[in-house]
């Protein structure tokens, strides 16, 4: 899902050899290399796999003694950040003490993480940025189109004055573009109500019925529909949300944008920067394309100047600036809290009133809200650290399924959750089923967290859309998934 795409590169680190169990289970160590059974490292075999995959993604790997040696992790992940862009690190399946050791060696690098654990019918992915990471090119769903009616600009004031509506012949009539009809109707309206917009219920639907009359045929014209559909366009404004988190920064590139972006809107009387696209509309194409000619050419000229004005900002990439000015009304940042801060500082009140809510709302079968299998896999977790193994691994695998509800109690003491009846309810037959999975890892649950996985990380590495924040538990068993903010 990362290879096939095409990253950079990749790096394969592990401090296993091949193994039987590898050659039967592992999709990237194949049946013909029974051969390298115990003499090959399992790093090397995957990333010879791996390769064939899309020859023009450069390839390595590292085999290491230990992975829970520090000192190799520290070694490791300076030598991967020698010389790379952007680096993301992907921990799969990982032993808890090794995981948290590399949670806060890239907390400390600043590398992004993403932990994935499939176990049994139990699949986990979580997130972790260290730091505040802009999201420049968020993509948010069914976003408005950004004409910028309300507050027009001269190219498109020209443009629409050019039109004259009533001289117009039938077929030109109902193909004139829909913000064109929306700034003469707005016109009309402010020069009879003394320049003021629609405020109340009662007067946005008489401006609707001025541009319904401003139609020779509404049965035919789809162009008027089209205004009417949008026709709060012409009295309404977005404005930017400055992140919560944004505070008192001065020194983010996001906050350095932000900067140039107060200057932008001083110098233009409150106007943004013109994102430059415009939507599929009922329009002739003369009429079409010199809409998107003006709205095109009106965006490179403020992308242009909040370039100057990031100029002297350290030099802000201009890919950022673009990114920026393209989304400039749904850009924010995110930050989450690193693997071992969550296991060693109980979350704050907002996040244990969060997680309580959502118990609040379980799945229609309430034992199987993924949230109560999350805290079992932590439970499982502290069961390994403790025991050196994972519960349900030795002959007598129901005798560990006490213990590790007694886990799964301090974890729950850990989220604030002890005391939901839920928890309490579901504890005992939760415990029971994971210690019977043993740790065991299945092709159809790996399947489905690697997609996922790899999801959160071409988001990324590509630094668009909105990462999960920051917990992605799957249960198999009624193939239902939660995302949980710790």
């Amino acid at each position: 899902n990362l290879v096939l795409p095409g990253i950079g590169s990749f790096c394969v680190i592990d401090d296993a050899l091949v193994s039987k169990e590898d050659v039967a289970s592992n999709f990237f160590v194949t049946s013909n290399q029974a051969e390298t059974i115990g003499n090959k490292s399992r790093a090397e075999v995957a990333c010879e796999n791996l390769h064939e995959l899309n020859p023009d993604v450069l390839g390595a790997f590292q085999h290491v003694p230990k992975l829970q040696n520090i000192d190799d992790w520290k070694e490791i992940l300076h030598k991967e950040t020698s010389g790379k862009t952007k680096l993301l690190v992907i921990a799969s399946d990982l032993d808890p003490q090794v995981l948290e050791t590399l949670s806060a060696q890239c907390s400390t690098l600043r590398l992004p993480l993403v932990m994935v654990q499939s176990y049994g019918l139990m699949g986990c992915v979580k997130l972790q940025l260290s730091g505040k990471v802009p999201l420049l090119d968020p993509k948010p769903a069914n976003a408005p189109p950004d004409l910028r009616l309300k507050k027009s600009f001269p190219a498109l004031d020209e443009f629409c004055r050019s039109i004259d509506l009533d001289t117009l012949e039938s077929h030109e009539h109902g193909h004139v573009p829909y913000p064109i009809i929306l700034l003469k109707a707005i016109a009309a309206w402010r020069a009879s109500h003394d320049g003021n917009d629609p405020k109340t219920f009662p007067e946005k639907n008489e401006f609707k019925e001025t541009i319904k009359k401003m139609s020779k045929d509404i049965n035919k014209e789809v162009n008027f529909e089209e205004a009417i559909q949008y026709a709060y366009l012409a009295y309404t404004e977005r404005d930017v949300c400055l992140p919560e988190d944004l505070g008192q920064d001065t020194t983010s590139t996001l906050a350095k944008l932000f900067q140039a972006l107060d200057t932008f809107r001083s110098k233009h009387n409150g106007r943004l920067p013109l994102n430059g696209a415009i939507p599929d509309m009922t329009a002739s194409t003369n009429h079409y394309v010199k809409l998107q000619q003006i709205y095109k050419t009106q965006a490179e000229q403020d992308l242009a100047e909040m370039k100057d004005l990031c100029g002297g900002k350290d030099n802000i990439p201009e890919d950022d600036v673009q990114s920026f000015c393209a989304n400039v009304f749904s850009v924010t940042q995110m930050s989450t809290r690193s693997l071992v801060e969550e296991i060693s500082t109980q979350p704050n009140e907002e996040i244990m009133d969060d997680l309580k809510m959502n118990l609040m709302d379980p799945y229609e079968v309430e034992s199987h809200t993924p949230l109560l299998w999350y805290l079992g896999l932590r439970a499982c977790h502290a069961f390994f650290k403790k025991q050196g193994r994972y519960p349900g691994t030795k002959d007598d695998w129901e005798a560990d399924a006490p213990l590790l509800e007694e886990e799964y109690k301090a974890v729950a003491l850990h989220y604030g959750l002890a005391d939901e009846a839920l928890v309490q309810s579901s504890r005992a037959d939760i415990c029971h089923e994971l210690t019977r999975y043993a740790n065991a890892e299945l092709h159809n649950i790996g399947s489905v967290v690697g997609g996922v996985a790899s999801q959160e990380a071409v988001k990324i590495i590509t630094g668009q859309y909105i990462p999960l924040n920051n917990t992605y538990l799957f249960n198999g068993i009624v193939a239902v998934g939660g995302v949980y903010k710790f």
